[in-house]
């Protein structure tokens, strides 16, 4: 594939604003776009490879759109939902239907050449936050202390002796999906008396506390391959955002933004640093800012958010990862270049 004659494959959910102003600019730029869920397969959308005859074939098909796999330049894994076998597959042989697709396609992906952003396997790790928490502070990043535990007895011992305030934070976000209801969620929340009451429900899965760290404000960074853009969020300013910024987010909300502060370039050099080992192309990540200046490492979502700041904050976070899309890989971590607004 040359540099001039550039498709991409984005692979996410069917309402995902996120993509949609992406798309348009790579569309514009005359690049070729193939966007599905992989609920599609297996009922509209097929993956073939076979080296039956010359050469070989690695071929998705969806609708009358067919995208030949070593021809891409970059995939995008957003937020893909699972395959759907349809309602009439019984339990036993759907199992085994899933297991079988999980298999080829995950392979068959795993062997595509081209840029990702960022390939799942990556993202699984990238996810885990015990081992990013350990990685950070590896790096030199000051990451907040932390107990994670189904022990209800070590959560009272931490409590009984702790020098501040200690928070419950979800590591998954704390969405939650009721069956027809919106997706309800657990923000951050500075633990309060209540808990002694519920100690048991501690034991119902892993848990985790860290130290309350005060706050001057947070930075909600935004990677997109060797570019950052820190956004200042004085959490602060607002009751509903002093625990979790996340408490003035929705579609009608105004967060408080705050001046552009570009990050100090040890912070920068670490997290650098971090991405690497991680090996991401694409991250956000969340930092609390102190009041004595000093940036204390919260988290890496591998597929945050971004459209809602450039929306808000008119930053061109779109335009960059159509540009990181078109151009393609290998991708290497080097010199970062920070963009304000």
């Amino acid at each position: 594939m040359s540099a001039s004659d550039p498709r991409v494959l984005i692979l996410t959910q069917e309402f995902d604003p996120t993509v949609d102003p992406v798309i348009t600019t790579l569309s514009e730029r005359g690049t070729e776009v193939v966007r599905v869920d992989l609920s599609y397969f297996p009922r509209r959308l097929t993956f073939t490879t076979s080296d039956f005859g010359d050469g070989g074939r690695r071929i998705l098909r969806h609708k009358d759109r067919e995208l030949d796999l070593d021809r891409l330049s970059a995939v995008w894994y957003r937020r893909p939902t699972g395959f759907d076998f349809g309602p009439d597959m019984p339990e036993p042989e759907k199992l085994f239907a899933r297991k079988e697709a999980m298999q080829a396609i995950g392979g068959i992906l795993r062997a595509t050449d081209c840029l990702w952003v960022n390939r799942p396997d990556i993202d699984a790790t990238g996810e885990l936050k015990p081992y990013q928490l350990e990685l950070a502070k590896r790096l030199g990043l000051r990451v907040p202390r932390t107990l994670l535990t189904n022990d209800p007895q070590e959560v009272a011992g931490l409590l009984a002796r702790a020098d501040t305030r200690i928070v419950y934070k979800s590591q998954i976000g704390g969405v939650i999906h009721y069956p027809g209801a919106f997706p309800g969620g657990l923000l951050t929340a500075v633990v309060g008396d209540e808990i002694k009451e519920n100690l048991d429900r501690v034991g119902h899965t892993m848990c985790m506390f860290q130290e309350y760290v005060e706050k001057a404000y947070e930075v909600r960074l935004t990677v997109i391959g060797n570019t950052y853009f820190p956004v200042t969020i004085n959490s602060q300013e607002m009751d509903s955002t002093r625990v979790d910024w996340r408490g003035e987010a929705g579609e009608v909300a105004v967060l408080p933004y705050g001046e552009y502060h570009p990050l100090p370039e040890e912070v920068v050099k670490r997290t650098q640093a971090l991405l690497a080992e991680l090996n991401a192309v694409y991250a956000a990540v969340d930092f609390i800012v102190t009041p004595d200046g000093e940036h204390v490492f919260l988290e890496v979502n591998p597929a945050g958010q971004f459209m809602w700041m450039q929306h808000d904050l008119d930053l061109p976070l779109g335009s960059h990862m159509a540009d990181l899309l078109t151009r393609g890989g290998p991708f290497q971590r080097g010199d970062a270049v920070q963009i304000g607004y």
